[in-house]
This record gives structure tokens, sequence and C-alpha cells, in this order.
């Protein structure tokens, strides 16, 4: 008897969606060009317009394939036993240690919309993505998403994100996240109290 081991298919579509990512992060958008997107896949010209109607909808695609995987690794980072201010700190640590291994190339949804500014398609997942962001931040603090405190972090995020992307300092990013430790604090004054 022979073993034999199984291969998984990767369809087109995922091969395609794997490399605009790759080249997406590496590149910019604007800079990666269809007949790339597709030799890079390995799949035939004729897979990409089978799957998407044309460059734009690759993209959006592609966003909505980071939006999901955010979603998850945030789900995945949190422990909801934790203290709140441990839930918001994992989030940045995430971020932070992104950039001391040199695999964070930016916030996708905003790289898209400066890249493609017109594309309402593109706003319209780089919206969804901040209100899932919102959302999620809420939660750790347990606040309505419209509070001030929910605000506050977001622009505290979007900060450390900044910080990421241009300066490469993890620093930074762990500064932002002390700040929101601290506004955590601030906002669930009993929270602090019992972890002392």
């Amino acid at each position: 008897m022979h073993s034999s081991t199984i291969t998984p298919i990767v369809s087109a579509k995922a091969r395609l969606l794997a490399s605009a990512g790759h080249l997406f992060h590496e590149h910019g958008i604007n800079a990666t060009g269809i007949d790339l997107v597709v030799r890079n896949a390995g799949v035939a010209k004729a897979s990409l317009y089978n799957n998407f109607a044309n460059k734009e909808a690759l993209v959006v695609a592609y966003l909505e394939q980071e939006l999901d995987g955010w979603i998850g690794n945030a789900h995945a980072l949190d422990n909801p036993l934790s203290p709140r201010r441990d839930r918001i700190s994992a989030l940045f640590e995430a971020l932070a240690r992104s950039v001391e291994v040199n695999t964070f190339y930016g916030c996708p949804f905003t790289n898209a919309v400066i890249e493609l500014p017109e594309c309402a398609a593109v706003r319209t997942v780089a919206q969804r993505y901040r209100a899932v962001v919102r959302a999620h931040l809420a939660i750790l603090i347990g606040a309505d998403t419209t509070s001030t405190a929910v605000s506050r972090l977001v622009l505290l995020y979007d900060a450390a994100i900044t910080a990421a992307k241009v300066g490469r300092d993890a620093a930074l990013v762990r500064e932002a996240s002390t700040m929101a430790q601290e506004l955590v604090d601030a906002h669930n004054p009993e929270d602090s109290q019992q972890s002392r």
C-alpha cells in the first residue's frame, strides 16, 4: 500500500487575490499592473476576467479580504476575560510587532483611498473597515460606538498606524498604546482600581 498526499486545489480566484494582495502591499495599487498580477498568480489572463470585471473589482475583492483578515486577527488577539486596558494593548502591540518584523505596509484601506480617490466602491469598503474598527474598540472598552472615548481611541489607533507606516517606529506605536490604556482607565475607573 502506498501513501499519497493530497494537495489542496487553489482556485484561480484565490491565486489572483493572493498575488494582488502581495503586490499591492509591496508596490501599491497604481504601480501594479494586471499583467503582473496574472503572471505572479500563474494563471491565464482570461481567469482574471472570469473572476473580476476589471482591476477595480479586483481591488475591492482584495480590500474585502483584508477586512475579513483584520476582523479575524482582532478577534484572535482579544481575550474577553482580560482587563479592558490589556485588550486594547493587544491590538496596538500586534501593530508594533509587525513594524519590528517589517511586515507592515500601511493601512490597505487608507492606501487604496489615497491611490483611487474617485472610486466609490473602494471608499465604501474603507468606510466599512472604519466602522468595524470603531465597533471593535467600543466592545473592548464597553462603550457606545458614538462615545468620545471610542472616538479618541480611533484617533490613537490611526496615529499608531501612521507612525508605523511613515516612521517605521514601534516605540511610537507603543506610546500610542500607553495613551490608549490611560484613556481606557479614565473611562473605566473601576477596572483600574481592580487591577491594582
